[in-house]
């Protein structure tokens, strides 16, 4: 419809759960979000027949993602290692790999200095240590931040020019007043013509690349004869199939009609299983039905009105338990609960946005579910009646001891448009689930943070130095963090996979194989994934980093080799924002999660 320029992709790291932007996110691996942030660029700013960018990207937030308490806006800690590694790392994947047109500055503080006055992040990182030539772009804001809520600004003018000076040439101000109109009355200044000319001269080159200038506005007709294609649509559908993740099941799952032909009767329950939770940047709401089904009407499509009853049981975020008791004669008469739970992401004109509690500017305190839907849950557990439990929302929620009696856990995330016809495929096994976790799931909100690739002293409690090779830290739950049931890569299929003949050789580049085997009897697929550390560096680095991933998909019976090779260069970190490889002995695991039961261990070295 004629754009040509968005405020995609978010290449933060989802370290923090308790931000309400992680379900913008890919996930909390660097390696990750730079591959998946590598190809949206690539693909959006691919040249059309004519040799101009098709949409121009912008990477973001540049640097952020985990935010101090998971506030929004709020300040970053963190040397420059730890930047380079765990949050630059991104930007810098795709900068090198796919030259995005422009960078959103973060609301952050670094080092007490905010990023939108933060000359060294943006001029002496971004500029000359990435190479990046693109535009520099303000968050919605940010600069007017300066003065009212960072105070180191003294007034808006101020502001500007401090922003100006330190390398900002576009202010992203969606409401009043804006900061950079106020550089009209310094354009006496020599500097401050100077970068505006430079900032104008970028913005225009960003505009001739994408044809503003030299073609014809989009005509409707033409744009709606290629929307929504049911290609296109084909795409999303897929999509919404393999980002749901199956976190738990004893067997329930695939549903099996009964011997008439009949699905078994099912009870819909809770306060998302009748709405849509589209996401707080999606261009519907949560009651629009234009663009999307509740769960309730997929299951009703699949099963037949009569074989399917829907009973709220509680509010998405209020303390009323009144209606408990239905939902619970509802799965008593059933015989099968799906119950629908959540925290809700819409948008800020949608009918439900006060019950919002995910999604920018929202803070999770706690990461359970919202207002009574653990009682609900708790209570429908208590009837004995078999119960799935699907999750909604961009969120890492706590799975507690509760909630993992379930007999069935999914996550279905903000998975689009399709995301209930695609879940009830799943539930009915005409899709085998595929999804794996980009995030880990925290067993209580005192254990944060739990990303898989922490530093080795961050798990270790000190016991290392008093009883050599005992590193565990039960004793300590839940003051420090305990690897995750449910931590990234992790995912179940309704099919079984079988990892051997693991092999690994090293040279410029380290070659490693790996025989994987479909032991189940139903089609399926799987994420291989293949990790790595060496065994001693000169800073600290995580316990296993990611660093390759293959998706495959195997028939009953069936055994694929897969082969990763990965260049020495790669297997280094940022020491003092240099690139360096350590020689010597390296790690590595190959399998389906980051979990090291589901890891087959192999070593290399490098020389």
């Amino acid at each position: 419809m004629g754009v040509r320029w968005v405020l995609s992709p978010e290449l933060d790291v989802g370290r923090e759960p308790r931000y309400g932007r992680v379900g913008e996110m890919y996930g909390e691996d660097q390696y990750l979000n730079g591959v998946f942030g590598t190809s949206y660029v690539k693909t959006m700013e691919e040249k059309d027949e004519k040799g101009y960018m098709k949409v121009a990207t912008t990477i973001k937030h540049f640097v952020y993602g985990v935010p101090t308490g998971g506030i929004n806006t709020a300040s970053q800690s963190g040397g420059l290692n730890h930047l380079f590694n765990d949050l630059v790392a991104p930007f810098a994947t795709v900068i090198k790999e796919a030259q995005p047109a422009s960078v959103m500055i973060s609301y952050a503080s670094i080092d007490c200095e905010p990023m939108s006055v933060n000359k060294f992040m943006m001029q002496t990182v971004l500029r000359q240590k990435l190479d990046f030539d693109g535009v520099f772009m303000s968050d919605a804001l940010a600069i007017l931040h300066l003065h009212t809520q960072s105070k180191v600004a003294k007034s808006l003018e101020d502001a500007a020019l401090r922003a100006l000076k330190a390398g900002l040439q576009l202010e992203l101000s969606p409401a009043q007043p804006a900061a950079f109109p106020t550089l009209v009355s310094s354009t006496n200044i020599a500097w401050v013509r100077e970068r505006i000319d430079d900032a104008v001269l970028r913005i225009l080159k960003i505009k001739f690349q994408t044809g503003l200038f030299d073609e014809e506005l989009p005509q409707i007709a033409d744009a709606q004869a290629t929307l929504r294609l049911e290609a296109h649509l084909a795409i999303n559908r897929n999509m919404s199939r393999e980002s749901i993740v199956l976190l738990q099941n004893d067997g329930i799952l695939p549903l099996t009609k009964n011997k008439n032909g009949t699905w078994p009767k099912t009870a819909i329950i809770g306060p998302f299983a009748n709405i849509i939770n589209p996401g707080s940047y999606a261009p519907n709401n949560s009651t629009d039905r234009s663009f999307g089904k509740s769960l309730y009407q997929s299951m009703v499509s699949a099963f037949s009105f009569d074989r399917v009853s829907f009973t709220q049981g509680a509010d998405i975020i209020g303390n009323d338990t009144s209606g408990i008791k239905a939902a619970v004669q509802a799965a008593k008469e059933a015989g099968l609960a799906v119950l629908m739970l959540g925290s809700l992401s819409v948008i800020t004109a949608d009918p439900l946005f006060n019950e919002r509690r995910d999604g920018e500017f929202f803070t999770h305190a706690d990461l359970g579910f919202p207002g009574r839907q653990q009682d609900l849950l708790d209570a429908i557990l208590a009837t004995g009646v078999p119960t799935v439990v699907i999750l909604s929302g961009g969120q890492a929620f706590v799975l507690n001891d509760h909630t993992l009696q379930s007999n069935a856990i999914l996550h279905s995330f903000l998975g689009g448009e399709y995301t209930t016809d695609a879940l009830v495929e799943i539930l009915t096994g005409e899709v085998n689930p595929s999804g794996k976790l980009t995030i880990s799931m925290p067993q209580s909100s005192s254990t944060i943070p739990v990303y898989y690739n922490y530093l080795p002293s961050d798990n270790q409690g000190g016991v290392a130095g008093i009883a050599p090779g005992n590193f565990t830290t039960a004793w300590q739950f839940p003051s420090l963090p305990t690897p995750p049931t449910m931590a990234f890569g992790y995912g179940l299929s309704y099919t079984t996979f079988k990892y051997s003949n693991a092999q690994i050789s090293s040279g410029e580049s380290i070659n490693l194989t790996v025989d994987i085997t479909n032991t189940g009897n139903m089609t399926g697929k799987e994420v291989v994934q293949l990790y790595f550390r060496p065994e001693f560096s000169v800073i600290e680095t995580p316990v296993k980093k990611l660093i390759r991933f293959e998706k495959i998909e195997l028939a009953p019976g069936e055994t694929v080799t897969v082969d990763f090779t990965v260049p020495t260069w790669d297997l280094g970190y940022y020491r003092h924002m240099a690139w360096e490889v350590e020689t010597g002995a390296y790690s590595f695991w190959v399998g389906s999660s980051s979990r090291d039961h589901d890891l087959i261990y192999l070593n290399a070295t490098v020389v």
